[in-house]
């Protein structure tokens, strides 16, 4: 009887379609990779080279020996008050985090259009509870910073982005 629970487990997990998540693969002609930032030493591009590096990009040093570029052009923090308690001693804020860029060549040739990610996490103060509320608001956008990050690989290994960096026809604004 064990046995057949063993086997019906077996068929269980293999019919789901479960399978562990490799690294991003990303098309040739994002292998050789520059990343320009305006923040070379942020938390947004120390944790994008990091994931660039385990799906196997090679990060160029510089613009002209890479094969692409991707231009992170901005990196904006906002907070918009959602509610406050009628004596005033609480608060909810959500917290939004938004990134744009874009894909070039290394001769500065647009091939993407702007992308634009985007992040929004809730956040409730306690007038009290000031400094935890502080420290509570860098640890969302620290995770913010890995959700949009997540979100470039997945658009950079996505189809779209693959089919348009094979082609390469530069887009003129």
């Amino acid at each position: 009887m064990r046995n057949y629970y063993l086997i019906i487990l077996f068929f269980f997990l293999t019919s789901c379609g479960f399978h562990p998540r490799g690294p991003t693969v990303l098309s040739p002609p994002l292998q050789n990779l520059y990343l320009q930032t305006n923040d070379p030493y942020g938390q947004l591009t120390h944790n994008l080279q990091l994931y660039l590096k385990m799906a196997g990009v090679h990060l160029a040093k510089t613009q002209e020996t890479s094969t692409s570029v991707l231009e992170i052009l901005s990196e904006n923090t906002s907070e918009q008050l959602l509610n406050i308690s009628g004596t005033q001693a609480t608060r909810q804020y959500n917290l939004i985090l938004t990134v744009t860029y874009q894909i070039t060549d290394n001769h500065g040739n647009i091939l993407t259009s702007i992308q634009t990610a985007t992040e929004t996490r809730p956040l409730t103060i306690n007038a009290n509870q000031m400094l935890s509320g502080s420290n509570q608001a860098v640890s969302l956008y620290q995770q913010m910073r890995q959700a949009i990050v997540y979100d470039i690989m997945s658009r950079l290994a996505s189809r779209e982005i693959s089919m348009i960096l094979t082609i390469s026809k530069p887009i003129h604004p």
